[in-house]
C-alpha cells in the first residue's frame, strides 16, 4: 500500500515538558546529531504536560510551582527544536469561574506565538481558548473516552488538529476502519490495562485533586501497570514492528508515549524502545544516564 510522503513521518509526542524537559532536549539533539541510532523519518512534534500548579491540568495531578521565566525558557527551548508545547488542560470539572486562574492564562500567554498546541476536554475551556487565544492548535484529549466508531468519527469532523483515541482502539480491525486516519492519535503504551471499566471515574477525581491542590484520594486500582515490559503484555501495546509495518503503511502517523509522572526509568525506556534502533539502544541508554542531569 503506497502512503503520501506526507504520512511517511512518524511523529512522537512525549511526556512531560516540565518533568522530562532535559531528557526531551537531548534526545532532539541526538536525533540530529546521530540520525543513525534512530529509526528512520520520525520527529518529536510535541511535548505535552502541565507546568506544575495548573488547576486546568487533567490526566494525571501535577501539584508544585513554577516561575514564569522557567517557563519561558522551556517554551524557548522545545520551539527553537521544532517541538510544541502541548498543554493538558483537559480537567473535566471545570466551572466558568476556573477560567479566570491567572497562571494558567500565563501559561497561555507564555506560548501564545503559533508553535503550540492545547489538548482539550472541557466544552467550556475549549471556548475559551479558542475565542481568546486563537494561535493555539486544539486537540481532543483521550480523556473523553470515547468508546465507539460512531463517537470518533464525529469527533474526527470537528474542528481539532487532532484526536487523542482511547486506547481501546489500538489493535483492532475498528480501528483500521477510521476515516480519517491522519488526525488520529494513538497512545503507543498505555499504562492502563486494556478497557478499564474506571477510567473515566480516575479522570474525575484526578481533576478534583488539582483543583484542589491535594492528592489524589482513589482507592488502589489494580488495572495500572507498573513497568513498561508489563505494559508490553497490553492487547492494546503497539509494538515498533507493528508501528513502523502496518500502522504507518495504513496511515497512522501521531503517537503519543504515555509516561507523565511516572518514574524516569520507565519514560526512558519507552522512549528508547520506540526511538531507537535495537542495535543502539544500550548504547543511547548508556549516553542518556552519563550525561542528562535529570
Amino acid at each position: 500500500m503506497e502512503v503520501s510522503s506526507r504520512l511517511k513521518t512518524i511523529n512522537f509526542f512525549l511526556p512531560d515538558f516540565y518533568t522530562n524537559f532535559r531528557l526531551i532536549i537531548y534526545l532532539a539533539d541526538r536525533i540530529k546529531q546521530k540520525p543513525e541510532y534512530f529509526y528512520e523519518d520520525i520527529r518529536i512534534g510535541a511535548a505535552y504536560g502541565c507546568f506544575p500548579g495548573s488547576i486546568w491540568n487533567g490526566g494525571r495531578v501535577m501539584l508544585g510551582s513554577c516561575t514564569k521565566q522557567e517557563m519561558e525558557y522551556a517554551v524557548s527551548e522545545l520551539n527553537a527544536r521544532d517541538i510544541a508545547v502541548r498543554y493538558t488542560f483537559t480537567n473535566p470539572l471545570l466551572k466558568e469561574w476556573h477560567l479566570l486562574d491567572t497562571f494558567c492564562n500565563l501559561c497561555l500567554e507564555v506560548g501564545d506565538n503559533g508553535k503550540n498546541e492545547v489538548l482539550v476536554n472541557s466544552p467550556i475551556l475549549e471556548e475559551y481558548i479558542r475565542k481568546g487565544y486563537p494561535n493555539y492548535s486544539v486537540l481532543s484529549s483521550t480523556t473523553k473516552c470515547l468508546r465507539d466508531v460512531k463517537s470518533v468519527e464525529e469527533e474526527l469532523a470537528k474542528d481539532y488538529a487532532l484526536v487523542v483515541l482511547d486506547s481501546a482502539f489500538n489493535n483492532t480491525e475498528e480501528l483500521f476502519a477510521i476515516s480519517r486516519k491522519d488526525k488520529v492519535e494513538l497512545i503507543a503504551n498505555h499504562y492502563c490495562a486494556d478497557d478499564c471499566p474506571r477510567r473515566k471515574e480516575h479522570y474525575d477525581v484526578v481533576g478534583q485533586s488539582q483543583l484542589e491542590f491535594s492528592e489524589i484520594d482513589f482507592p488502589a486500582c489494580g488495572n495500572i501497570r507498573r513497568d513498561f515490559y508489563q505494559v508490553m503484555e497490553n492487547r492494546s501495546f503497539i509494538t515498533t514492528e507493528a508501528m513502523y509495518g502496518k500502522y504507518r503503511e495504513a496511515g497512522f502517523c501521531n503517537f503519543k508515549l504515555d509516561g507523565r509522572a511516572f518514574r524516569r526509568y520507565k519514560v526512558l525506556e519507552s522512549f528508547i524502545y520506540y526511538l531507537v534502533k535495537p542495535e543502539y539502544r544500550d548504547r543511547m541508554r548508556l549516553e542518556v544516564l552519563s550525561e542528562v542531569k535529570w
